[in-house]
């Protein structure tokens, strides 16, 4: 379904004030929350985000309920929630919300997270209680044995030359 021209200006507005919040969930934690200039930057996004998202109509909303609205809406009183929120809601905005502007000449700079990593259901086969194993025999080591004698009688020095008789 295409957009209006008003609708197409608030998801466009929406998109770029998800993209540097994006960007910045993507250093660490502990290096972004302990610069303020940082947390002000993800603060200063995430209420853009907001001031956009009030401009998008409800049914938009409804057709991308995977993006929480009702957190984008609420300020967070502490820079751990901010950033948890900027983590969770950024890079979902973006993802659902590029392909309704596919075709404009904005979206062909747009970020584009990846999907999130999918944690694997599938469990290691269980060992059987039946099956028991036995470990491997230790191997002995060889005995070490005295150079063999050479056929002429002459022996070889520790550095490898032929030494006097």
């Amino acid at each position: 379904m295409p957009l209006a021209g008003r609708d197409k200006k608030a998801v466009l507005a929406l998109i770029e004030h998800a993209q540097p919040v994006y960007l910045l969930t993507r250093y660490p934690k502990k290096q972004v929350l302990d610069d303020p200039a940082d947390v002000k930057r993800l603060s200063d996004g995430l209420e853009g985000m907001r001031a956009a998202a009030k401009g998008l109509p409800a049914a938009l909303k409804e057709r991308h309920a995977i993006i929480p609205w009702d957190e984008l809406a609420q300020t967070p009183d502490s820079d751990d929630l901010l950033w948890r929120r900027a983590k969770r809601i950024a890079p979902t905005v973006i993802r659902e919300l590029t392909p309704l502007l596919e075709g404009e000449p904005e979206a062909a700079f747009f970020l584009r997270p990846e999907e999130p990593k999918k944690k694997s259901a599938a469990k290691k086969p269980a060992r059987s209680a039946t099956k028991k194993t036995v470990p491997a025999a230790k191997t002995v080591p060889a005995a070490k044995t005295a150079p063999a004698a050479r056929p002429s009688g002459a022996r070889r020095s520790s550095n490898g030359a032929p030494s006097a008789p």
